[in-house]
């Protein structure tokens, strides 16, 4: 397989498809088919300035930030104009951030 090396706790869409797969009468092809569907949808709905809530997962959704006026390059130090724009912004839900912050087992995983 040629690209770039993964590091270990990199999940791909290939790889979240397989599991889905894995654990139902699907093929991995189909699998991975919904994968891209799903996240294309939420793309969109986010370039429509839409939330998206997954209960027990979190909400996405899009902020605007303001302009900078008087914003410096740090390598320069020239005093540069950054506009304002949107940004993707992810707010966990209460099982993903309860499931977070339980304390890792010695083996360095959760359940």
């Amino acid at each position: 397989m040629a690209g770039k090396p993964r590091s270990a706790g990199t999940t791909t869409k290939r790889d979240l498809a397989r599991a889905i797969a894995k654990g139902n009468s699907c093929t991995a092809a189909l699998t991975l088919m919904m994968v891209d569907a799903l996240f294309t949808e939420l793309r969109e709905q986010l370039i429509q300035g839409n939330r998206v809530e997954v209960r027990g997962f979190g909400v996405l959704s899009v902020k605007a930030t303001k302009p900078k006026p008087a914003a410096r390059n740090p390598r320069t130090g020239e005093i540069v104009y950054v506009p304002a724009r949107r940004k993707a912004m992810f707010k966990p839900g209460r099982a993903l951030k309860e499931a977070l912050h339980e304390p890792l087992r010695a083996d360095g995983e959760n359940q």
